[in-house]
């Protein structure tokens, strides 16, 4: 339906990458929010969105034609003034989010807590994650001295005060990203926008909520963050282990 390779200016936040809405979306506010993503690009931040009722006609029509299409009278925008609008129209059930939050943390705290304890991560001089193998290295005095299984939940970053699943962001190799497609999936389930927009308006908390929800979602023992010249990456741990001196 669209051409994600293009670049639109905007008056508002300059010149952005182009993405493609409905026209009732554009101006609507609580319509519902759908999104399209295309078969060659599963992780894309801004997928094809349109309201509940061009969904109907879709449904109705059975594919994008003449009629479908004439409904939907697709709009592009750039992909900040997108967010803005998906999050103006998109609906869910915010107790369900809240739950989902609140037996997160439940299920992760004591087991963060029996991990710190047992293996003091708090007292060592430097830590080294490395992408190609999903671990993390803690060591002291230049000896590498533990050594964790990682899963990046995503990050968060202090110059835009937004969060970004680890899915959506194409720095990050596969290794330390695929468990996050979970959460993407249980957000479609759900109808959740903070598990399915890939970027979001939020906070350093809403970092530690999603990463306790892939902890929970991938049995992890533990939690983690490390600082970025911007911000910080969130990961879940699921097995540690001393290292041989």
């Amino acid at each position: 339906m669209s051409n994600h390779d293009s670049k639109i200016a905007c008056d508002t936040h300059g010149n952005s990458n182009a993405t493609f809405i409905c026209q009732h979306l554009a101006s609507g506010e609580g319509l519902g929010f759908n999104l399209g993503y295309g078969p060659d690009n599963p992780d894309e931040l801004c997928p094809d969105a349109w309201c509940d009722k061009c969904e109907e006609v879709l449904d109705a029509e059975g594919e994008w034609n003449d009629k479908s299409e004439a409904f939907a009278d697709i709009k592009v925008m750039c992909e900040h003034c997108y967010e803005e609008i998906r999050d103006r129209n998109w609906i869910q059930d915010d107790d369900v989010y809240h739950n989902l939050v609140t037996e997160s943390f439940a299920f992760i705290e004591p087991r963060h807590k029996e991990f710190l304890e047992m293996y003091n991560v708090g007292n060592y001089e430097r830590w080294d994650w490395y992408q190609e193998t999903g671990r993390l290295v803690f060591s002291n005095n230049g000896t590498p001295e533990l050594e964790a299984d990682i899963h990046f939940s995503g990050s968060y970053s202090t110059a835009s005060e937004s969060w970004m699943w680890a899915w959506a962001n194409s720095s990050l190799d596969e290794k330390v990203k695929v468990s996050s497609r979970l959460i993407k999936e249980l957000g479609e389930d759900l109808d959740l926008k903070q598990l399915v927009a890939g970027r979001w308006i939020g906070t350093e908390v809403d970092g530690w909520e999603m990463t306790s929800v892939l902890a929970k979602a991938i049995d992890a023992i533990g939690v983690y963050r490390t600082p970025t010249s911007n911000g910080f990456i969130y990961m879940a741990i699921t097995d540690v282990r001393w290292l041989e001196k």
